[in-house]
Parts: C-alpha cells; structure tokens; sequence
C-alpha cells in the first residue's frame, strides 16, 4: 500500500473525518471573531477540505451536518451576542445530536467513537463558554475605559476623603469612580477631573467663582 492510499484510508476514517470537520469549523468562528490573523481560516479551510472528502466518501447523513453547522452557529450568534451562555447550551445539545446522526449505522462498516462525541461535545462547548466569558469581560472593559475617557474634564462630588497617597471616591458622570489628587480634597468638594490613569481618575478642587464667593459672603 503506498503512501497515496494510506491517506486516503486516514482521510476516510469516520473519526478523522469528524474531527476534521469540528476543527475546520471551530477554527472558522476563531477567525469570524478574531479576524486579521490568518492562520485559522488556513486551517480551517484545509480542515474542511479534508473533511468533505470523507463526508462524501463515507455518504454522511445530510441532517447530522446540519445540526452541527447549526451548532457553531449557535456558539458563534453567542460569542457575539453574548446571550450569557444559553446559545452555547442549545449548540452543545445540537452537537451531540448532529454527532450521533452524522454517519448512519451500515454493517461491517466502521463506525464514529462514542467517546470522540463525548468528548468533541464537551470540549467546543466548554472552549465556547470560556470565549464567550472572555469577549464579555473584553466589553466589559472597553466599556470602562469609554466611560473613563469620556469623564476627563467634567465635575463631580467628592464621596470619600481624598488624603494623598490614598486614594477617594467621587461621583461624577452618574456614576461612582475612585480619585486620586496632588491634595487632600474632603467629601462633598466639588472637583474637576484633570486626567485618567487606568481605572483611577485624577481630580482637582473646582475654584470658586467670583460670583459664588460674593453670594457665600
């Protein structure tokens, strides 16, 4: 046997072609979401190519691959949606099934792993959880930073004590933000936010107009 068809046994194997296919497909919703790289729509390409091949060869069950088309979908709309991980469970239930469906039964016929479903299944749906964790806490932090940005040069209201090297809080934007200043600022001083250093704004004390000093006299 040369070199030739024992790669052609290896694509046609029901296990290679099935793990070729759920590679090609994760590694295309690596790329939808972290778009730029280009090394997972090479794999994934390939992947799929691959795949195909067996599929075809093998004489697939039409609806199997649909279900775990419609399984990465549902990981994909969640890791973009973030619909807090209920699409992941649904994908992870049309995987399993899509799996168990993918290659009809056929005597003498070598069949998919029992143990490859569980834990193909397992496996995409717990690396879908944590993306979709990791793009919500991503939003999350870009959220803060916009925020921060937004505040530099508005005024608030001291909450807590400002006693440099400590830090306070003030309220400023509608919203509770933890201050730093060159000097001790008291609660209830009106401040200015002068710059951004991380999550921390630097604040200064609002000088008194002339016209509020002569209406405090």
């Amino acid at each position: 046997m040369d070199l030739g068809q024992q790669l052609w046994l290896f694509v046609t194997n029901p296990n290679v072609t099935y793990l070729l296919l759920i590679v090609g497909l994760l590694m295309l919703l690596v790329a939808v979401t972290t778009p730029g790289t280009g090394v997972a729509e090479v794999i994934a390409l390939v992947s799929l190519a691959m795949a195909a091949i067996g599929l075809i060869q093998l004489s697939v069950n039409f609806a199997g691959v649909m279900l775990i088309v419609v399984a990465f979908v549902l990981f994909l709309i969640d890791a973009t949606a973030t619909a807090h991980g209920a699409l992941t469970l649904g994908g992870a239930v049309a995987l399993l099934f899509g799996s168990l469906l993918l290659f009809p039964v056929r005597e003498g016929a070598p069949g998919l792993s029992g143990w490859l479903i569980g834990g193909v299944t397992l496996s995409t749906a717990g690396l879908s959880a944590l993306v979709v964790s990791a793009l919500m806490r991503m939003r999350q932090q870009k959220g803060v930073d916009l925020a921060a940005q937004d505040v530099v040069g508005g005024r608030g209201l001291i909450k807590t004590a400002v006693t440099p090297p400590a830090s306070g809080t003030a309220q400023i934007g509608g919203q509770l933000w933890t201050v730093a200043a060159d000097e001790p600022i008291g609660p209830g001083t009106d401040v200015e936010v002068v710059a951004r250093e991380g999550l921390i704004l630097r604040v200064k004390r609002v000088s008194a107009s002339i016209d509020q000093l002569i209406e405090s006299t």
